[in-house]
């Protein structure tokens, strides 16, 4: 894959984590507020979310040419 991909795996599982600690803390006001909005479920989607994404774009491998892969010594 191009490495720009694992990039942006990473990337968007930097944001969501990010953005789930500021959306949390708005929510979390927001239950001050209304006293109705469970953010339990929202804070175990999200980082749940962000720290899969993160591993889909570390495991991914990159290209590798055919002349540097080494040459299978059974054949």
């Amino acid at each position: 894959m191009k490495p720009w991909i694992k990039a942006g795996f990473i990337t968007a599982g930097v944001i969501v984590l990010v953005s789930t600690f500021f959306i949390g803390n708005q929510a979390d006001k927001a239950v001050v507020q209304q006293g109705s909005f469970n953010t339990d479920s929202l804070y175990i989607v999200s980082v749940l979310l962000g720290a899969s994404l993160i591993a889909v774009g570390l495991r991914i491998k990159g290209n590798k040419s055919k002349a540097s892969a080494p040459k299978n010594s059974a054949k």
